[in-house]
């Protein structure tokens, strides 16, 4: 006879009944069937489990050991399937994500400590990327989501605005347009600019090359740069203006004045993934997010 778990549950029911009858009710199975099934599994160990020649049955010691070692079986049972369901349910796993230096100052600190604190067993890979790298982890499946300012252009990918917020113009505290409660675009396009490196974040180049093509007659770039703080150091030193998204307020730098633009351009953070990437844990990543617009 091959043994089979429902074999094991049965005697562990009468283990821990002690009671052939009690046992068959709480399996919904009849009495002697029960009966047979503990013969056909002592037949196939080859001991007896219970001692039935008093009125109240008990445990040999084979059956002893046997109930030791179905509860630790079961126990284990019960976690497998626990933790089968909560990976399904996203609550344990891990989530990789890609991010733009500009997303980590606004979108993802937030979204990772929202996650954080209702998803506590999720292992967490953040990683600043660019665009390009992004893309290429999401299709080999090395991302579970990116978060970008452009379109990556793929048709494997899933696109979702996550993020609106408007342009600002960081100044240099002791420039004439410091003091300005508003500036125009074009009066901030018309100064010494310095703006960054296409290759470290090509949407927000594009964007400001798309903000003075609208509002200016060309652009002075004094200076690029390799990273937003890269551009705040050189602002602050008076190498020149910058256009830059206004979560930057959050990054408190000496010597800088974030003045409003009116009009004010806007701009967006992209969440990315793989339309084949089924991760539990993106969606409740993303819900994270507060759907927000920076006044």
């Amino acid at each position: 006879m091959e043994i089979e778990l429902r074999h094991l549950r049965y005697f562990s029911a009468v283990a821990e009944e002690l009671h052939f009858g009690r046992a068959a009710e709480r399996l919904h199975i009849a009495q002697p069937s029960l009966s047979q099934q503990i013969r056909k599994l002592e037949r196939a160990i080859g001991a007896e489990l219970f001692d039935r020649r008093r009125r109240s049955i008990k445990l040999t010691p084979a059956g002893e050991s046997l109930a030791e070692h179905t509860r630790r079986t079961f126990d284990d049972i019960d976690r497998a399937v626990t933790a089968a369901q909560d990976a399904a349910r996203g609550v344990v796993g891990r989530l990789a994500i890609g991010f733009v230096e500009t997303a980590a100052i606004g979108v993802v600190p937030e979204a990772v400590r929202r996650f954080r604190g209702t998803h506590p067993r999720v292992a967490l890979e953040l990683r600043e990327l660019s665009i390009h790298a992004q893309t290429d982890g999401l299709v080999r499946g090395n991302l579970d989501l990116g978060f970008v300012r452009t379109d990556p252009g793929s048709t494997d990918l899933v696109i979702e605005r996550v993020l609106e917020e408007h342009f600002i113009a960081a100044v240099p505290a002791g420039h004439p347009l410091a003091d300005r409660e508003h500036l125009a675009p074009g009066e901030v396009i018309s100064e010494p600019m310095v703006v960054i490196e296409r290759e470290q974040i090509p949407g927000l180049y594009d964007e400001t090359m798309s903000i003075a093509r609208q509002y200016g007659e060309g652009i002075n770039i004094a200076q690029q740069a390799t990273s937003v703080l890269s551009i705040l150091g050189l602002v602050s030193a008076g190498m020149g203006l910058s256009l830059l998204p206004d979560s930057v307020r959050e990054l408190a730098f000496v010597g800088i004045r974030y003045v409003e633009l009116d009009p004010s351009p806007r701009t967006s953070i992209l969440a990315v993934r793989h339309r084949e990437n089924d991760s539990p844990q993106i969606e409740p990543f993303l819900s994270g997010i507060e759907e927000r617009q920076f006044k």
